[in-house]
């Protein structure tokens, strides 16, 4: 069998920050045990050090005839893809991690010479798909986010000392929205709804939004940044499922089907996310969740109103997103005639 060579972001720790590093856990862990064997190149570790990187290089010219999994969001990906076409290295799988790629394609900002050297491309929504097809590739397929599901926690739609309980799970930074939920509750809390709910942060706090987060937090009696939740540790789920909705508020130019979202599923809770990029091939309206525009904290105080006031929605939400889940495990996703199919 032809030997197989990944690439992308790994860094599977307690702490992973971002999205792709998260995907491509799951991606590895998948191919391998379908394959067996697979060779890693963790680009978070071979663009550290000079040394590194000559050792990269002389792995890819030694093995050009190798068959290559390239996972990373477009701009790690573009460069190591615009590197193999010009070292002849044909035989790669585009697995597209993030939503702006397709765009950047279709627009040429970057070079569109540089993926019809891929012998295949994989993203995670269908309108990324069209737009890929808009501009000339056809064999796009859809493969949608997924993670290993060992654990459904059970759900108790009974609301803690009566209040509605959302919480925010990603990296905590200004384009995921985090401004303006912190906007919301003021404005919920004016409405004088501050005891009728509370909402919780979760994920990795970059410095250069730190400060400028917890002012925000200060003078909120009921938003609290928690730290990070361990969510590698399946029982860490029975604390996700305490929670009654998940808020989403992206507008990060990056983003594509948001792991998060998956998340939220196993522990039945329906998101608040912002109409962008896939967001709505995954969260349905009415169904699993509400959607809300980009940057305005009126509309998403509003629908955090609604779930408040309304617990009966909560709860038919969240049983109908519990439900789905398994949907997107990585057995029932990349299944083996799939991977059968890409030649892994």
């Amino acid at each position: 069998m032809r030997k197989i060579i990944f690439i992308g972001p790994v860094g599977a720790t307690e702490k992973m920050a971002s999205g792709d590093s998260i995907k491509n856990y799951f991606v590895i862990n998948r191919i391998k045990e379908h394959a067996g064997k697979l060779l890693v190149i963790d680009t978070n570790i071979y663009r550290k050090s000079l040394l590194k990187i000559i050792q990269m290089l002389f792995i890819l010219v030694l093995n050009r005839k190798a068959r290559y999994v390239v996972s990373a969001s477009s701009g790690g990906a573009y460069k190591m893809l615009r590197l193999m076409r010009m070292l002849g290295i044909h035989d790669i799988i585009y697995w597209v991690v993030g939503g702006d790629a397709p765009h950047l394609i279709c627009s040429e900002v970057l070079d569109i010479d540089v993926y019809r050297n891929v012998r295949k491309i994989i993203v995670e929504g269908k309108s990324m798909q069209e737009t890929m097809r808009i501009t000339g590739f056809k064999d796009v397929t859809v493969l949608p986010n997924f993670k290993k599901i060992t654990y459904i926690p059970p759900k108790s739609f009974q609301r803690q000392n009566g209040r509605c309980r959302f919480v925010f799970l990603s990296r905590v930074t200004e384009d995921k929205g985090c401004g303006y939920i912190t906007e919301a509750v003021r404005l919920l809390n004016e409405r004088g709804l501050e005891n009728a709910f509370c909402v919780d942060f979760y994920g990795s706090l970059l410095d250069d939004y730190k400060d400028t987060f917890l002012s925000g937090l200060a003078d909120l009696p009921n938003a609290e940044y928690k730290g990070f939740l361990k969510l590698l540790d399946p029982g860490n789920y029975n604390h996700l499922a305490s929670y009654d909705a998940m808020l989403f508020p992206t507008f990060f130019y990056g983003e594509g089907f948001a792991g998060i979202f998956i998340d939220a599923m196993i522990a039945g809770l329906p998101v608040i996310a912002t109409e962008w990029n896939v967001n709505r091939d995954v969260v349905e309206e009415g169904q699993t969740g509400l959607f809300v525009p980009p940057r305005r904290a009126k509309p998403l105080a509003d629908a955090m109103q609604y779930l408040i006031e309304h617990p009966e929605k909560v709860e038919e939400m969240g049983k109908i997103a519990q439900s789905r889940c398994m949907d997107y495990s990585a057995d029932h996703v990349v299944t083996d005639a799939f991977l059968e199919g890409l030649g892994l």
